[in-house]
């Protein structure tokens, strides 16, 4: 299972972003369906991603991200994983045991999880720019 997909027929909700920019990551994975999208998406609206983590089945080559090995994403997030703080408790999550990048990356990948947005807005690619410098 991809733990950072598409809101699409067929994916289940698997978190709530929050206002500090994390997300909660929901116990139990909810289906979504074609009346949920029409409520979430919209003209007036942010993207689902930037607001929504959904999962759905990991496509592995069909997916921009796959490395021929595995996820690229989990790879490149897993490096920030001293910015999460050192007791940090997992998250309840119904997809674990099929989760790709706990299947990559174990634990790791499960601490890291709730600070990755599927999709950011500029200003927030902004500001990480801005703590960089």
């Amino acid at each position: 299972m991809c733990p950072s997909h598409r809101c699409k027929p067929g994916s289940r909700l698997l978190g709530i972003r929050q206002e500090d920019g994390t997300v909660a990551i929901l116990p139990t994975a909810l289906p979504i369906d074609q009346d949920f999208i029409d409520k979430v998406t919209g003209a007036d609206l942010p993207a689902p991603e930037q607001r929504f983590r959904f999962t759905n089945k990991c496509v592995e080559n069909g997916c921009n991200q796959w490395t021929g090995k595995g996820c690229g994403v989990v790879e490149q997030v897993v490096k920030f994983l001293d910015l999460v703080p050192a007791n940090e408790v997992l998250p309840a999550c119904s997809i674990r045991p099929r989760c790709r990048w706990f299947l990559q990356k174990g634990k790791d990948a499960c601490k890291i999880c709730p600070y990755i947005p599927t999709e950011v807005t500029g200003t927030e690619v902004l500001s990480v720019h801005e703590k960089e410098i």
